[in-house]
């Protein structure tokens, strides 16, 4: 049997504390005992709601994102923004402008989010990394936030990412099918029944950092690692 969170501690040392104050000091009063309870529903839903029960220092983080934006000024740079983000600063910036003005980045807070290039550098950082490296705190320390904030930086630019679903990933239209075999037709020379075809391409083995814990050895192709085979 699990054992009981630290808001399901607090809740029961309270009820105990109105039990034991009911049966030593009970209310004089209706005015009296509508008082205490409309305090212990108060207190009690104020412990339900508390993110944090105990004092917690702020753990010091200076971070390293704003080296990116450095790299993005000076080509001679970009290979360290891509070793970074994964991604030239002009696929990032494409990137961007696609999912900025979404509204999952927009609230009625009035704590506004981070910025949507903060929140997409620090998305594209931990996917880039793995193993180790790849841990929530790592993350944390490298973009200078919380790991929550990472979490949820994470969530919002899939959220972003994948609403664009239909825009990018659909069945050509007639026309755009033979446009693309005119070109091939022009430039490749290929002629004949398999005109008729459409896009078969070869596959391409994704790497995987590991070897999988289930089945392994049937991810180990001819490349020696292990990875996904795919194929459009």
């Amino acid at each position: 049997m699990p054992s009981p969170s630290l808001h399901e501690q607090y809740i029961a040392a309270y009820v105990l504390h109105i039990i034991i104050r009911a049966i030593f000091q009970p209310p004089q009063t209706l005015e009296d005992l509508a008082q205490e309870l409309n305090v212990d529903i108060s207190s009690i839903s104020a412990i339900c709601q508390a993110c944090y029960l105990q004092s917690r220092s702020p753990v010091a983080k200076s971070g390293s994102l704003h080296l990116a934006w450095k790299y993005a000024q000076n080509p001679s740079d970009y290979h360290c923004f891509v070793n970074m983000l994964c991604v030239p600063p002009s696929v990032f910036q494409v990137i961007l402008s696609l999912i900025e003005d979404h509204p999952v980045f927009y609230n009625q807070s009035s704590q506004s989010q981070e910025s949507v290039d903060v929140q997409l550098g620090v998305t594209l950082y931990r996917l880039g990394r793995y193993g180790n490296g790849a841990s929530l705190e790592d993350v944390a320390c490298f973009a200078g936030c919380s790991e929550g904030a990472v979490e949820l930086y994470t969530k919002w630019c899939f959220t972003a990412i994948e609403s664009l679903h239909n825009d990018f990933v659909r069945l050509p239209t007639d026309q755009e099918k033979e446009e693309e075999k005119c070109w091939i037709d022009q430039h490749v020379g290929f002629r004949g029944t398999w005109r008729e075809g459409w896009v078969m391409y070869d596959g391409t083995i994704v790497v995987l950092y590991a070897k999988p814990g289930l089945n392994g050895d049937a991810y180990f192709p001819r490349k020696s690692n292990y990875g996904l085979n795919l194929q459009v």
